[in-house]
């Protein structure tokens, strides 16, 4: 019976600072648009850049690779090219998704509110 009673009290705690709560999560999506990191394949041949919220905002591939795509001779170097680009973009959001996680952890964390490990996975993507 107490046991739920902590739990009403709890949940009416959150729900007086829920405009305190959101303010702090738009706040968090703002900081994510404008973080960024880097990822890369083929020792630099090919780099992706995403931000916090999980979009690719940059991508470079280095102009060696264009010349192999252009040799049409060499079917398999456009095979390689595109391992090469899935890899950096993936890695890239991976990378990206992890920031992300940190950025609401320590946003959660700020606002005093318990979350599981790996409860932020949800509400990210």
């Amino acid at each position: 019976m107490f046991d739920n009673l902590k739990g009403m009290a709890g949940l009416a705690g959150i729900m007086k600072d829920l405009p305190k709560i959101k303010a702090k999560m738009e706040e968090v999506k703002q900081r994510l648009a404008e973080l960024t990191v880097d990822a890369e394949t083929g020792g630099g041949a090919v780099r992706a850049t995403a931000n916090g919220q999980l979009r690719i905002v940059g991508l470079h591939i280095d102009q060696a690779l264009f010349a192999g795509i252009a040799d049409a001779a060499n079917p398999d170097d456009c095979v390689i090219a595109e391992e090469l680009i899935t890899g950096a973009v993936n890695t890239a959001l991976e990378k990206a998704r992890e920031l992300a996680e940190q950025e609401m952890s320590s946003a959660a964390g700020d606002l005093g509110l318990p979350l599981p490990p790996g409860g932020l996975s949800g509400l990210i993507s």
